[in-house]
């Protein structure tokens, strides 16, 4: 290794660096089936928790005067700038919960957000190059691990009975989209890693295992989205080795290359040659998620639609084709494209800074490779070759947070880098050393007390997050078993997910749904009666309280909900189907009429506008 990547001085402890690698490798690995969400709830808490002691080493970074680089104060005022323009989205969120622990099966809130950012600093200040060797062994680690249970999930092995929809290979992220997603970046890590000389046999064997598994795991998927991020991560390589190599036809071999994405998108949206191989329509449908997300952001551009808040305006933005297609009950919650989302939902402040921390590593980076020899060129380029497929990924998939953590880590991890060469780009091994010897070993207490303080205030929302997950997992299980305590058991847990602060309110809903199915109708009323109240635009709350005046014969009031579901769903032609029903109940002909002119202007061909032609006569 050259001289000025000696490793004379870290900015973190070596333990505490490889708690955060552990850290984010844990959060990839981890699932709790014991929880309603098995995935992306326990991967937040541990986010959370692994974050908030992050946060005291961050903070005494800052007061003993580690900011020495030209940069630092760029990269942390524009990480301060997403975090507080975040927050400010989160003040005119609708509902709060939901702005603050993300929606139900996402988790992406502000609290995710915020546990992001501080990987990413504390990677940014911790990183050199001997910490950069041990973050692509716990990644290779980690796609051991990963692949091998998708191996298991394949073959039939799975130690778990997931009730799971998908194909069997979901690994430990709860979908074949992402798992293989997660196993490509791995891919690509190991693979542009094989020579570096750091790495011992043992690793090189493991390297080895890691391709070949998680490249079977992947097209066993079935998944696209594996093979978007490899091919991406793979063309970017190329380009820039051939770049530095300098051959006189390298731009004509960049060009060519730059070809290739092209046509694979092309190709994935049912246009071009690659169509066949390429097309599935999980892929295509994604053109409606980010047209009625690009609309969220015109109609909203301050501060969004509110945070992880897409699910609850979909129906509102979307076209008229995509309830025609899919069906008109059919919803989604996220855009899928990373960028999108965060501009849908938390306004152009948050996405302008998103894309600037995006942009930064990017070009820091690969400045970055041009400067740096053999060696050190392959330890970046492996690391930013897998945060590229990230971003190739990103574009068309659901910021996942086992998967997202990486992101961060890594895009912290090539501006640590950066800064590391740059600050010691001058220093030679003896002076290094000299330095080194004149330190002066302190204690420090100020980094343990404020981990310690920062942590047990997280346990005040992980605790809670725990145990609405745990509850709401029990009354899935007693309603399932039906068993002489069935009632009472589901009165005991549901009052504990009510009367929880915390509470996501979906799985509020839930446990109304569970009073409703064991007689208890008066209390579920109450419940979901009081979470309409608090989100007013939220559809499975009116559909419930309309089928619930419906069944009780009070027209007028389930004509009131319907109302309300026609203004936040104007595509739903089985809701203006039932108003019909209803005017033509109260003999309001005229209403009725209007209802079933409604239908026909924009489904006069589908089913519904039959039975309408029909039945609203």
């Amino acid at each position: 290794m050259n001289k000025n990547f000696t490793d004379t001085h870290s900015s973190a402890k070596s333990s505490s660096y490889w708690l955060l690698l552990i850290s984010a490798s844990l959060i990839t690995v981890y699932f709790n089936t014991n929880l309603q969400d098995p995935f992306n709830t326990p991967k937040m808490i541990i986010l959370m928790l692994s974050a908030s002691w992050f946060l005291g080493h961050l903070l005494d970074f800052i007061r003993n005067k580690k900011i020495v680089h030209k940069h630092d104060n760029k990269i942390l005022i524009l990480s301060t700038m997403f975090i507080v323009s975040m927050l400010i989205s989160l003040i005119f969120t609708d509902v709060k919960i939901t702005g603050l622990i993300g929606e139900n099966q996402r988790r992406n809130g502000f609290f995710t957000y915020l546990s992001l950012t501080i990987f990413f600093l504390f990677s940014y200040f911790s990183l050199n190059f001997k910490y950069a060797i041990r973050l692509i062994k716990v990644a290779i680690t980690t796609g051991i691990i990963l692949s091998s249970y998708g191996l298991m999930q394949i073959f039939g092995n799975d130690f778990v009975l997931w009730n799971n929809p998908y194909n069997s290979m979901i690994s430990t992220l709860g979908n074949p989209n992402f798992a293989s997603a997660m196993l490509a970046i791995f891919f690509l890590i190991a693979f542009i890693s094989f020579k570096i000389k750091e790495l011992n046999l043992i690793y090189k064997g493991l390297i080895l295992l890691v391709c070949v598994f998680s490249l079977y795991a992947i097209i066993k998927s079935s998944s696209r989205q594996g093979l978007l991020v490899i091919g991406f991560g793979l063309v970017f390589y190329i380009g820039i080795s051939l770049y530095l190599n300098k051959s006189k036809f390298r731009y004509i071999l960049i060009s060519s290359l730059t070809f290739l994405p092209v046509l694979t998108i092309l190709g994935m949206l049912q246009i071009g040659p690659l169509t066949q191989y390429l097309y599935k329509d999980s892929v295509s449908v994604r053109g409606f998620y980010w047209r009625a997300g690009l609309k969220m952001f015109w109609e909203h551009p301050l501060f969004g639609v509110g945070l992880d808040r897409y699910g609850a305006y979909f129906k509102e933005f979307r076209e008229v084709d995509y309830p025609l297609r899919y069906g008109f009950e059919i919803t989604s919650s996220n855009a899928h494209n990373t960028i999108i989302q965060i501009f849908a939902t938390a306004g152009i402040l948050v996405g302008s800074c998103y894309l600037l921390i995006l942009l930064t590593i990017l070009i820091r980076s690969i400045k970055l490779v041009i400067k740096l020899d053999q060696n050190e060129r392959r330890i970046v380029l492996a690391l930013l070759t897998a945060w590229v497929g990230f971003q190739a990924q990103s574009l068309i998939s659901i910021d996942n947070i086992g998967i997202s953590i990486w992101n961060w880590v890594l895009g912290g991890s090539l501006l640590g880098i950066n800064r590391y060469y740059t600050i010691n780009s001058g220093t030679t091994s003896n002076n290094s050393d000299k330095k080194e010897k004149k330190q002066v070993v302190q204690v420090n207490i100020f980094q343990p007390i404020i981990s310690t303080i920062s942590v047990l205030l997280t346990l005040l929302v992980c605790v809670p997050l725990y145990n609405f997950e745990r509850s709401s997992n029990i009354v899935r299980g007693v309603l399932q078993s039906q068993n002489q305590d069935t009632k009472f058991m589901v009165e005991k847990y549901t009052d504990r997910i009510i009367s929880n602060s915390w509470v996501d309110p979906y799985y509020k809903y839930q446990a109304a749904l569970a009073l409703a199915d064991i007689g208890e109708l008066s209390k579920s009323f109450d419940v979901v009666n009081g979470l309409h109240l608090s989100d007013s635009n939220n559809l499975d709350y009116l559909q419930w309280l309309a089928n619930y005046y419906e069944k009780n014969q009070d027209f007028k009031k389930a004509i009131y909900f319907r109302s309300l579901i026609s203004k936040y769903d104007p595509w739903n032609a089985s809701n203006y189907l039932i108003l019909g029903k209803l005017f033509k109940q109260i003999g309001d002909l005229e209403s009725m009429n209007q209802m079933r002119e409604k239908i026909l202007s924009f489904a006069s061909s589908n089913y519904i506008g039959k039975f309408a032609a029909e039945e609203l006569i």
